[in-house]
């Protein structure tokens, strides 16, 4: 079939079957094959038998690395973790595990990123997941043959109006890959598209935080390659992710009103226009390299906006009606607000999209659905992966209570990304989550502690009052930290977080509990390259696995000889409540 013959239609991804407001019974979910199945009930596996409280602990971004002076973690020297892991190693209950690659569904030797992690350990399985995805449908040529593709492009072109392509320009495929977004631009070209205008967002966290200029020159070799095939293609507007359009969790709104205005009615942030910036340029390339002569410590992510002008001074690439936009990123969370804004309609009340002129009817599609349950875009390009089963449909099911909590970086992390990309409870009678809300992004490095130990206070608060079976919490300072590419805001994070360990351990030994430590890929353990230059991108490292029992008897230990990912927690973890895995998870990384 050709790239734009008759289309097929996507598979209908809908809306989750799951009921939350519904009391703990027996409920049916779709599986993996789209079949249904009873959750079942698990037997009693001996572990645990009292019933003591059990913490599932991830320090996000803590990977295990060599010493080094670009490694956070050693140089932090944790008092209470290294004391932890040392006692853990003489119960034979410390492991390395894998969090990355094909151990949570990406391509090889992927970095893992906390999205496909948390999918991982709170479903006890591995999903194909997002540029896994992507890359395969483009191969093999489902993505082209879609009605979406027709609706959104083909019906777009043969209208003779523009298509537009904005997102995270970089090969870091945490969030979006330049080649997919060059491949986009190829096939609009084939199909007959005679104008095109991207939008990209610089990234410099999952990539060399001043590597723009790099992926900006192979974007615009590919532009250069669509107008020698007469399309009118260019880049219209851009600037640095955390300071346009990919806020997440409803943190800074103001980052997707900068994003919008430039994308829509080619209008940058005054406030961006100072000490000499104009934010209106020819050239993307002028407007980079202006702002890091003029802002030399804000690096690719928080450059500011620009907008490409012509010889007259005016927009080259402002929204007309019936134009399409195309948001080619894969990864949901940083890209749920700006789909609400494009895709919502009186409702929406953010910010004024019409503050700079009329906003146009368009057409907006995203490069999957980024969130199944609310119908987040309205169109995408490919289906999501469906996970269904994940651990706290069993808890639920067996009347465990459960307490989740994480400050507001991570607080999706724990709930949304856990229980399978859905919103809301599985069981509000049954689970609790508590946000705690975050400072701005751009605080992070001037304040490494983050909300760490309000986060703490509030568990060791829940944990004391003995109201719940079952906890979870993410501590954000080793990932959020170590974005910025600073070694000594690194390792302040790397001691927050221990000395939060302590505290924790602390409440849960009171309690007689049981806690587990783990995290969800690497970030801080490796914050210089092998240049010495700063490094804010996750990395394939593994990450540590130890269980800390305040009445640990012998009874189970860490299996060392299994190919261990994060996948594998979610089945120990039900161990350690006091049931077998489920059916179909993967296996347990202890023995008993």
């Amino acid at each position: 079939m050709g790239v734009c013959a008759e289309p097929l239609m996507l598979p209908d991804a809908g809306k989750s079957r799951v009921d939350s407001s519904r009391a703990p019974q027996i409920r049916y979910f779709p599986d993996r094959k789209d079949t249904r199945k009873m959750v079942q009930r698990l037997e009693k596996c001996g572990i645990n038998a009292e019933g003591r409280p059990v913490v599932f602990c991830v320090m996000d971004g803590v990977g295990v690395f060599k010493e080094g002076p670009g490694n956070a973690f050693w140089l932090a020297k944790p008092e209470n973790i290294l004391k932890f892991i040392k006692e853990a190693k003489q119960n034979k209950l410390y492991r390395e595990i894998h969090a990355h690659g094909e151990y949570v569904g990406l391509t090889d030797e992927d970095m893992g990123n906390s999205e496909v992690g948390h999918n991982a350990l709170g479903s006890g399985n591995i999903y194909t997941q997002g540029a896994r995805l992507v890359i395969e449908s483009m191969r093999e040529g489902t993505f082209w043959n879609t009605q979406q593709w027709k609706d959104m492009v083909v019906d777009t072109i043969k209208a003779g109006k523009t298509v537009h392509l904005f997102g995270l320009l970089s090969s870091g495929n945490v969030h979006s890959h330049i080649d997919q977004q060059i491949m986009i631009i190829q096939k609009v070209v084939d199909c007959g598209g005679k104008r095109i205008r991207f939008h990209p967002l610089l990234d410099g966290r999952d990539v060399a935080p001043d590597s723009g200029l790099e992926f900006i020159a192979q974007l615009e070799e590919a532009l250069a390659k669509a107008r020698d095939a007469g399309c009118d293609a260019c880049i219209a507007s851009g600037g640095g992710r955390m300071h346009l359009v990919m806020d997440r969790y409803n943190a800074e709104w103001s980052m997707v009103e900068r994003g919008f205005n430039q994308i829509v009615h080619g209008v940058v942030d005054p406030a961006d226009i100072k000490d000499g910036y104009k934010g209106y340029y020819t050239t993307a390339k002028e407007a980079i390299e202006e702002g890091r002569r003029l802002f030399p410590t804000l690096l690719d992510q928080y450059a500011p906006g620009f907008v490409i002008v012509d010889a007259e001074g005016k927009p080259v690439g402002k929204l007309e009606e019936g134009d399409v936009v195309i948001n080619t990123n894969f990864r949901g969370d940083r890209a749920l607000e700006i789909s609400n804004t494009f895709d919502q309609g009186a409702e929406f009340d953010k910010f004024d999209r019409a503050a700079h002129g009329p906003f146009p009817a368009v057409k907006y599609a995203g490069m999957l659905q980024y969130d199944s349950d609310l119908g987040i875009p309205k169109t995408y390009l490919v289906p999501p992966p469906s996970i269904s089963d994940v651990m706290s449909e069993y808890t639920c099911e067996l009347g465990i209570k459960s307490f989740a909590i994480a400050e507001t970086h991570k607080y999706g992390h724990v709930t949304f990304f856990w229980n399978g990309n859905r919103l809301g409870y599985i069981n509000k009678a049954l689970e609790k989550y508590v946000e705690i809300p975050s400072e701005p992004s751009d605080m992070i490095e001037a304040n490494p502690a983050m909300k760490a130990k309000e986060v703490t206070d509030e568990l060791v608060a829940a944990i004391e009052a003995g109201e719940f079976d079952y906890y979870r919490v993410n501590y954000a300072n080793g990932d959020m930290v170590g974005h910025t590419g600073s070694v000594p805001a690194a390792v302040e994070a790397v001691k927050t977080v221990d000395e939060s360990l302590g505290r924790l351990w602390e409440a849960v030994k009171a309690k007689g509990g049981i806690l587990v430590v783990t995290a969800d890929h690497g970030n801080c353990e490796e914050v210089l390259d092998g240049k010495g230059k700063p490094k804010t991108s996750h990395t394939t490292n593994p990450v540590p696995f130890w269980i800390m029992d305040a009445k640990y008897d012998g009874k189970y230990t860490v299996n060392q000889d299994i190919d261990g990912g994060l996948a594998n927690c979610a089945a120990t973890t039900m161990n350690l409540l006091g049931y077998e895995k489920p059916e179909g998870y993967m296996q347990s990384l202890i023995d008993y």
